[in-house]
């Protein structure tokens, strides 16, 4: 794909002078001789500064007038930002806030999320982005991703090229099957999208210009969107089969086609079935990822290997129960055998004690059309349906829930996790709050405190007899900034499956030991940059390392080679750059030649 390569300030001079409606009616020509860059592209998001914009560049970039003549720094501005943020009454409205300001003032933004993670996390991602993503019709504005339905199948690299930005590295892209809890939400998931491109920026350092959110629209068999008069949406049954294969091909083969073969995929929120089809599809064909498989089951072994560390006991010796067998769980299941694998676990007795619960009870040789991935956990044992039966028999000592279904989790369930362990570990990872399996607080009130807890939505401190108790979030957002960092940076072939668990011994060394003593398995969300930037060295060198980078020649220092690479959050000049040049001396005159006399 042809994109125009212009410095962006050059591009500004390049515009016509004045509009018509700048034009003065009476003649001046002094004032025709000035050109002036198009105010409406100095404003731009991209480029606007508002009020940190120097006397000087306004004068030179004529917008001198156009706002007060008072000159905020990049702090100022973030104060004002905090103000407004807080004032406003519902997380919702802090999002619609936070989604002006990122119309307007795009540098700022993204250093607002970053340097106030802990309370714009849940605005710009779980829990409100489901909210958001529930009512999408309803507070769309404008188009800042790209759409593209069933129908424009056989046309998606024409719809590639009428992209915003140049120079795309990444691509998130959903097909709204299956939205957190929520479940198939058709066009509305495109929320998702932008709200994990959103923190590979603020999180991961990643330029938003080389992001790309995306949405396939397929339809959905939602009724209640179809019924919707503000939904946004193809209003079609859900397309399935040979069609939507097809469409899925032709975008991975245009995404490719038109911004280059190191280009990262990131598939998030399709329907357990297709994401594990697509995982196996192309995996080692395109540098792609599926955050809801691998990110969740990076995020997740980190988790376990932190238990082991408070508690002492081996990975292989512990009994782990899934209750839910969706991509989740499945990821997080096979990352853990993997690493048992590594250890040097033969594979038949890596899935040992890994036992897996779908609706039909624990997978065993009679349950009904069992997942692909989940074929390794089959046990050959009784069929068993009810959870407290099963807690009673198998004894878990790590209990992860990833069913969308709130509070199955209950105080007989949490009580007898307590009863077989000293230190049980519970894992409520549904989304979005309304959907936890148990909340902090039951589970740190049932366990007298015991518990080791990681919550896939974020929850309060705890205080039980005058002791407090921080629970820790095992959010994906400590892990797929780093991985795409790494991804980006190292322009990876493609990432295998040895790669994330690289990314979940990181994430778990990031970790304080003062936190570990508390009982915490994860850094906090305010550390959340850092630990993406470490988990993106470490990836990076993998890559590297393994033959699995198109970078050469192999960087001296892998560290600085990643810092270079990162987005800056800071205000810079906004005029090219300007020299002198020394004084030429007089153009000499050409010299006349002596006229002739004509002959006679």
């Amino acid at each position: 794909m042809e994109f125009r390569r212009l410095h962006p300030l050059l591009r500004l001079a390049s515009r016509p002078l004045l509009s018509s409606s700048r034009r003065f009616s009476v003649y001046d020509d002094e004032m025709e001789q000035i050109t002036r860059p198009d105010w409406h592209v100095v404003m731009n998001g991209k480029y606007n500064k508002g009020l940190a914009f120097t006397i000087k560049e306004r004068q030179r970039l004529g917008i001198m007038g156009l706002m007060p003549c008072s000159v905020r720094s990049m702090d100022d501005q973030m104060n004002a930002a905090l103000a407004n943020f807080e004032a406003r009454p519902t997380d919702i409205a802090r999002f619609t806030y936070l989604s002006a300001v990122h119309h307007r003032h795009r540098r700022l933004y993204y250093r607002f999320i970053k340097e106030n993670i802990e309370k714009s996390l849940p605005i710009v991602y779980t829990p409100t982005v489901g909210d958001v993503v529930a009512t999408y019709g309803l507070n769309f504005q404008q188009a800042i991703s790209l759409f593209i339905s069933i129908h424009d199948k056989g046309h998606i690299r024409d719809l590639m090229h009428n992209w915003v930005d140049e120079g795309v590295k990444a691509i998130c892209v959903t097909d709204g099957g299956r939205v957190l809890g929520l479940g198939d939400m058709g066009a509305n998931a495109m929320g998702i999208s932008l709200g994990k491109m959103i923190l590979y920026t603020a999180l991961g350092s990643i330029p938003p210009s080389t992001l790309m959110p995306v949405c396939l629209d397929v339809g959905t068999d939602n009724q209640a969107l179809l019924q919707d008069p503000l939904y946004v949406g193809a209003r079609i049954p859900r397309v399935k089969g040979p069609e939507y294969d097809e469409l899925v091909d032709e975008f991975m083969e245009s995404a490719v086609k038109c911004f280059g073969n190191n280009t990262f995929i990131h598939f998030e929120d399709f329907a357990t079935p297709n994401a594990l089809k697509f995982l196996e599809k192309y995996q080692y064909k395109y540098c792609c990822f599926n955050d809801d498989i691998q990110g969740t089951g990076a995020t997740g072994l980190a988790a376990f290997i932190n238990v082991e560390r408070i508690t002492g006991r081996k990975l292989e010796d512990t009994v782990f129960l899934f209750v839910g067998a969706g991509s989740a769980a499945l990821g997080i299941a096979n990352m853990l055998a993997m690493e048992l694998e590594v250890r040097g676990i033969p594979a038949e007795e890596a899935t040992k004690n890994i036992y897996l619960m779908d609706v039909n009870g624990i997978l065993t040789p009679e349950s009904p059309n069992p997942p692909e991935m989940g074929k390794i956990f089959i046990k050959s044992m009784e069929p068993m349906k009810d959870m407290m039966a099963v807690l009673k028999k198998l004894k878990p000592s790590v209990l992860v829930g990833a069913t969308g279904v709130g509070g199955i989790f209950n105080e007989e369930v949490l009580k007898t996790m307590a009863k077989n362990h000293e230190r049980p570990a519970v894992f409520p990872l549904s989304n979005p709050t309304a959907n936890s399996e148990c909340t902090a607080e039951q589970a740190f009130t049932h366990t007298e405190g015991r518990v080791l807890f990681g919550s896939g939505s974020p929850f309060p401190p705890v205080v039980i007899n005058g002791k407090r108790y921080r629970p820790a979030q095992a959010n994906n957002c400590l892990t797929f900034p780093g991985i795409a960092l790494a991804a980006i940076t190292a322009k990876a072939r493609y990432l295998p499956n040895e790669v994330f668990s690289v990314v979940s011994h990181e994430l778990a060394r990031n970790t304080p030991q003062e936190l570990l003593d508390e009982g915490t398995l994860f850094p906090p969300i305010k550390d959340a940059h850092n630990v993406a930037f470490n988990v993106g060295v470490a990836m990076t060198q993998y890559l590297i390392d393994n033959d699995l980078s198109n970078v050469y020649p192999k960087p001296d220092d892998i560290c600085e080679f990643v810092k270079r690479s990162l987005y800056k959050f800071d205000y810079r000049n906004s005029l090219p750059t300007t020299w002198d040049y020394p004084v030429e001396p007089p153009t000499p005159k050409p010299k006349t030649k002596p006229k002739t006399k004509p002959k006679e």
